[in-house]
């Protein structure tokens, strides 16, 4: 029997910039799934979250629309690599919340490759069991999602942050310092990630970079969108000054600088609200109301539209930051919303 492990993500600063080729800084965390199987003939999984046992045979990979085919869009791509992994029989739990904007899929896809990479010896680096876990969610599953998440998953490091080039793949451990204290504030807010409004900004960045040329967000000044359509410039605008504040924050924690950090966050998030507009009440009541008692910065993390948002705040207070928003949202909104106080996690590793 093997055992994977595999992390959750939040990601610090560096929204939507990740399709368009720009910066990033995410971390992982220490919220995981867990992959408990051994090796079969074909695949026959429980999931503990759905409570349901999902099979098939590896010559089947037909798309079910439902939680396997995660595993389905994985041996895809590795058979497309003539890579051959035979089954998987076992179970999957963890205590890393579904649909919380915590990267529950990557962590899904990551823990299904790793643990092939490790029972089959397939010889796989983590950088590229990043790409073919990001490829099977674009093109088996369908979510049109960037590198981020898939990439700290596979290379995340205790007590660290990644700063990520999405263009080059070139990255940068950052050390989160001691005193600091990340939390996690999910709404209760459901969203899909594969939704039309994702997917239209996704469009609208593209177009941009295809009408002025360019392979990746970073090459891109606000003076060059000059010509082009005022929604254009309003969307494309907050991506480049998105990509300018990834730069700013590394450098902020690099100096222990978390007033700087924290206010980076803070304009970040409304940036998210006004020009990108991915934010809705509950995200910006959160954000206001933890800038209220006491944190250095707060942001929407992940897509938006719901979801979760981060918190940056003295490690002390952080417990009674949470519960005091805990306690003042459930007032206000009827969701059910929940806290996380996250460490800086390793990736994703099997036993």
């Amino acid at each position: 029997m093997h055992m994977t492990i595999s992390p959750g993500r939040v990601n610090l600063i560096g929204e939507h910039t990740d399709y368009t080729y720009g910066y990033v800084m995410p971390m992982a965390v220490n919220l995981y799934t867990i992959l408990e199987g051994e090796k079969n003939e074909k695949i026959e999984l429980y999931s503990e979250v759905f409570n349901e046992k999902k099979g098939f045979e590896l010559s089947e990979l037909k798309k079910e629309n439902s939680w396997i085919d995660y595993v389905k869009g994985i041996y895809k791509v590795l058979f497309d690599k003539n890579l051959h992994p035979k089954g998987i029989k076992g179970k999957i739990g963890g205590n890393l919340p579904i649909g919380s904007g915590l990267s529950s899929s990557a962590s899904f896809e990551l823990a299904i490759i790793d643990f092939l990479n490790e029972v089959y010896d397939l010889g796989l680096s983590r950088k590229e069991m990043a790409l073919l876990s990001q490829k099977a969610e674009n093109e088996f599953v369908g979510v049109p999602c960037g590198i981020m998440d898939q990439f700290v998953i596979a290379l995340g490091k205790e007590g660290r942050a990644i700063f990520l080039d999405t263009e080059t793949l070139e990255y940068e451990y950052i050390t989160i310092p001691k005193d600091a204290q990340i939390f996690v504030f999910y709404t209760g807010v459901k969203r899909e990630l594969a939704d039309s409004a994702y997917a239209e900004r996704k469009k609208i960045a593209e177009r941009v970079l295809k009408r002025l040329n360019k392979t990746s967000s970073k090459y891109v000044g606000e003076k060059e969108l000059k010509g082009l359509p005022r929604f254009y410039k309003k969307r494309f605008g907050y991506i480049i000054r998105e990509n300018e504040r990834v730069l700013k924050a590394r450098d902020a924690l690099k100096n222990n600088d978390l007033e700087s950090f924290g206010k980076i966050l803070t304009d970040a998030h409304w940036d998210l609200a006004k020009n990108y507009e991915v934010s809705c009440g509950e995200l910006d009541f959160f954000v206001t109301r933890a800038l209220k008692l006491g944190a250095y910065g707060a942001r929407l993390t992940g897509a938006g539209f719901g979801g979760a948002a981060i918190a940056v705040v003295e490690r002390e207070k952080a417990q009674e930051i949470a519960e005091k928003i805990l306690d003042e949202y459930l007032k206000s909104f009827h969701w059910k919303a929940r806290y996380f106080l996250v460490e800086a996690s390793d990736g994703v590793k099997t036993l």
